[in-house]
């Protein structure tokens, strides 16, 4: 997978997890001590998310890594130690 599609694959899963949790934007934002439009962006693709932006999204959200990752294809999840 390209960094590209990593980021479009998160961003579906964190819009995903944010929806099954009732979350708005602005709720998420509050959580992360973000502003609206970052989360927008997370959401849209276009901000590209670091470790430790994974794991805060992770807490927030009440997902693991693995969530955060899922579609991914296996020798990403492999590379991270994901596999089950």
């Amino acid at each position: 997978m390209t960094p590209e599609e990593i980021d479009q694959l998160v961003a579906e899963n964190v819009r995903a997890a944010r929806a099954r949790r009732r979350l708005r934007q602005e709720d998420l934002a509050d959580e992360m001590g973000w502003s609206r439009p970052t989360v927008s962006a997370l959401e849209a693709g276009t901000r590209r998310v670091t470790v430790a932006d994974a794991a805060a999204l992770c807490v927030a959200l009440g997902i693991d890594l693995r969530e955060l990752l899922r579609g991914a294809d296996e020798d990403v999840v492999r590379a991270l130690g994901l596999e089950s």
